[in-house]
């Protein structure tokens, strides 16, 4: 769904491969599921670009908790959390992280493209998105390592 109003393109899913502990991720889910528009879309190498960019970030977001809480798994969908829809809620949370943290950073790259005259209104608007992106992606890390510690939050 594209609440953007802009036209919407047929993805192509590219994997972009994470670690193994961490699951793939698929540039037609990001694109579908945040509501890609399409002159972000049409460029599959800025979309995996970004979203593997997410990836190096959340992973090293993560890094410590890891290694203290889940070594001896051998990936996340292994670690033992609740299921909402079939899906673990920490790949859930995961996705969300990741694939938020690459729409707020393509929103900010896309901004350079834009007309002198519109780049004004435009940061303002790409930077409030941007903001909202960034504290969604930091919310779903929080949410992570709190269902990991039994809903103690680390701060």
């Amino acid at each position: 769904m594209n609440l953007t109003g802009m036209p919407q393109a047929d993805p192509v899913n590219t994997i972009v491969t994470n670690n193994g502990f961490y699951p793939d991720l698929g540039t037609a889910e990001f694109i579908n599921d945040y509501a890609v528009a399409t002159d972000y879309s049409n460029s599959d190498g800025m979309l995996t670009t970004h979203i593997a960019l997410a990836i190096v970030d959340i992973n090293r977001q993560l890094k410590e908790f890891k290694a203290l809480n889940w070594l001896a798994e051998s990936q996340l969908q292994d670690v033992t959390s609740d299921v909402v829809a079939g899906v673990s809620e920490l790949i859930t949370l995961y996705k969300h992280a990741v694939f938020s943290l690459a729409k707020a950073m393509m929103l900010i790259s896309r901004l350079g493209e834009t007309h002198r005259d519109q780049r004004a209104a435009q940061q303002v608007q790409a930077s409030d998105n941007q903001d909202y992106w960034q504290s969604q992606s930091n919310d779903a890390v929080r949410q992570m390592i709190g269902a990991a510690n039994s809903g103690v939050e680390l701060l």
